[in-house]
């Protein structure tokens, strides 16, 4: 009967460890449900179809801006999918992010922010695609 009782601990501790830890590798994505500042990233963003952001289903907010002064910057959502798609300069569904007009200070950069400029709290778990018009230009992400 104690070899049995010593089992039957035994087993009953192995099953808690195998739940802890599905739970701990399968748990959510990278957000911040409780801190108010968001993860900041810096991108720099080609003259050729460019990933700003990944999607990430558990982000809350996201603002994207262009901080260069030299080029502007396009960006459009990431089909459904996953798939990459080419954003084009001018294209239809793209968004503008304008360069800044000089760097210098009290400069507004032109900034995209989700969901308030777009509507839906759905596009903010999006992810983006971007191009320039020429050259690179810095692209700074902030994930909410």
């Amino acid at each position: 009967m104690k070899a049995f009782n010593i089992i039957w601990q035994a087993a009953v501790a192995a099953a808690v460890l195998a739940v802890a830890a599905v739970v701990f590798l399968a748990g959510p994505s990278r957000s911040q449900p409780t801190a108010s500042l968001p993860f900041a990233t810096a991108v720099t963003v080609a003259n050729s179809s460019t990933l700003v952001v990944a999607a990430n289903p558990s982000r809350r907010g996201l603002k994207i801006c262009n901080v260069g002064a030299t080029n502007d910057v396009w960006i459009a959502p990431i089909n459904t999918s996953g798939a990459p798609i080419v954003v084009a300069a001018l294209g239809a569904g793209s968004f503008l992010l304008s360069r800044n007009s000089a760097a210098a200070a009290n400069v507004t950069n032109n900034c995209l922010n989700m969901p308030a400029d777009v509507g839906g709290a759905a596009v903010a778990t999006a992810g983006f695609n971007g191009i320039t018009n020429a050259s690179t230009s810095p692209v700074t992400v902030w994930e909410y």
